[in-house]
């Protein structure tokens, strides 16, 4: 898998995956993508955007804020699950936090490897 490939797994779903409320969107996605094991995952955000738009972050549509970092121009839908205490790998719970923001991501060749953080403009 490679660092892009890794970045769309764990912090990519659009269009956004159906679930009944966002507490059991987080169960199901974040076991889904494989963050769950060989432990949860404490905290993970999944970006509502296609890859395009993301991509688009380390030309256009970013501005550099030093070293590979950028942060994007426009606004996402994201949720944020954060792992309940007690989980255990295999059973791991969470509780979901939705909300539009922009992100910072880092770019390798002008492709997204990790998101660093979301923030509001």
């Amino acid at each position: 898998e490679t660092r892009a490939g890794r970045f769309v797994r764990q912090h990519v779903d659009y269009p956004k995956t159906s679930a009944p409320n966002n507490r059991i969107y987080c169960n199901l996605l974040m076991q889904r993508r494989g963050l769950t094991r060989p432990r949860c995952k404490p905290i993970n955000t999944f970006i509502h955007a296609p890859t395009s738009q993301l991509r688009n972050i380390c030309g256009r549509g970013g501005r550099p804020v030093g070293d590979n970092l950028r942060d994007s121009n426009r606004s996402f839908g994201v949720t944020t699950c954060r792992v309940l205490p007690g989980s255990q790998p295999g059973r791991c719970r969470y509780r979901a936090a939705t909300r539009v923001t922009r992100v910072r991501v880092a770019c390798v060749r002008r492709l997204p490897v990790h998101l660093e953080r979301t923030y509001l403009p």
